[in-house]
């Protein structure tokens, strides 16, 4: 039964193994009682094939295991739904860029069952402008996921993407999309953006690494390799390292699995030095930064926008409630009249609903309750 429910059902295969490993269990010891070393063999060999399923299908404990997240005040702010996708369309970036134009990184065909999600992924980025058309900027090759997105200052869109090969894609402006850089196998590129110095920062969500990039030359070297952007071993279904943002000089990182944000101070030598912890308790995915330097950390399975304003007061602005689903990353709007428009992508809670489910673009208006917060 646990294989087959392994098979059917990844999710349940470490539920029916350890229920398979304690009926076994019985069985052998009630056979041992009564002296039938004949009917020992059986649930013996029943013991080992759960305790082999449970191993190879971890993702019901992993889930048991998921970090907990604190409890937060909850503060709704103003929020619409802009677009429903198609069924199995899940975003997991966005990227706004100077006239205003949305660029989403979108997949179909994940499978968050298995530790190769991105086998059958179709990745693509859509390009939403102001008034709300939208095409098809890239397609990926089929098992390249689409990530997470930054933009040059000359218009140049770099996103991370995992698979078999991992990797950041390059998008010029009006130009080729290219397979920009290849990450060492093992790595999960995850959270992406430019540092002051103008070299390119991506968060390694498995090895706990930040990437550095020339994007120039295209060379690579680890800029921080540090066990607090890890996740623990075996039993984590949440990355380490996966959010990444500048704040000034401070790199920014959330990592999810434990709850933390922390803050790397690049210094004058190129070096960063040791973390300032930002945060804990906000499992968070990745998260946008409003101009007063409070952060918006979208959670993902958790369901919530969280606000961490610079004072360190932590809220919850959206929730399952605004729509907030399976969010996995957020930006400001850079159109005119629209910088005060935090714009959310969500997967539309594929955790839990599975391929049915439907991506969205949400917008909340955050600053009314910044100014309302600041005037007490």
């Amino acid at each position: 039964a646990a294989t087959l429910a392994g098979v059917a059902v990844p999710f349940l295969a470490f539920f029916a193994s350890c229920a398979a490993l304690a009926v076994s269990a019985v069985a052998a010891g009630l056979a041992w009682r009564k002296s039938r070393a004949q009917e020992i063999l059986v649930p013996l060999l029943l013991i080992i094939a759960a305790i082999g399923v449970g191993i190879a299908q971890p993702l019901g404990l992993k889930v048991l295991a998921l970090p907990k997240a604190d409890g937060l005040p909850y503060m709704p702010v103003e929020s619409r739904v802009v677009k429903t996708y198609g069924e199995g369309v899940w975003f997991e970036g966005i990227a706004a860029g100077p006239d205003g134009t949305l660029y989403l990184g979108a997949n179909r065909g994940l499978d968050f069952a298995r530790s190769d999600y991105w086998r059958d992924a179709e990745g693509q980025v859509i390009a939403r402008s102001p008034d709300g058309n939208e095409r098809l900027l890239f397609r990926m090759p089929k098992g390249s996921a689409a990530g997470v997105i930054t933009i040059g200052s000359d218009g140049t869109l770099y996103m991370t993407s995992n698979g078999a090969t991992p990797s950041v894609w390059r998008l010029p402006y009006n130009g080729n999309p290219e397979l920009f850089i290849r990450l060492p196998e093992g790595a999960w590129p995850n959270g992406i953006d430019f540092g002051p110095d103008g070299k390119l920062y991506v968060a390694d969500s498995n090895l706990g690494v930040v990437w550095r990039v020339d994007t120039q030359s295209g060379r690579i070297e680890r800029a921080v390799d540090d066990k607090q952007l890890r996740a623990r071993p075996f039993i984590s279904l949440a990355p380490g390292a996966n959010g990444l943002h500048f704040r000034g000089s401070d790199m920014i990182v959330t990592v999810s699995d434990h709850t933390t944000l922390l803050a790397y101070a690049l210094q004058s030598d190129g070096r960063f030095g040791e973390p300032q912890v930002l945060a804990t308790g906000i499992p968070g995915d990745d998260f946008a930064i409003g101009e007063d330097g409070s952060l918006y950390v979208t959670t993902h399975p958790y369901d919530t926008i969280v606000q961490i304003l610079s004072s360190g007061e932590r809220r919850v602005i959206g929730d399952a409630r605004q729509r907030i689903i399976g969010a996995t990353d957020a930006v400001f709007g850079r159109a005119p009249g629209d910088r005060d428009t935090l714009y959310v992508v969500t997967d539309g809670g594929a955790f839990t609903g599975g391929p049915h489910t439907r991506g969205e673009l949400i917008a909340l208006k955050p600053r009314a309750l910044t100014s309302r917060t600041n005037e007490r």
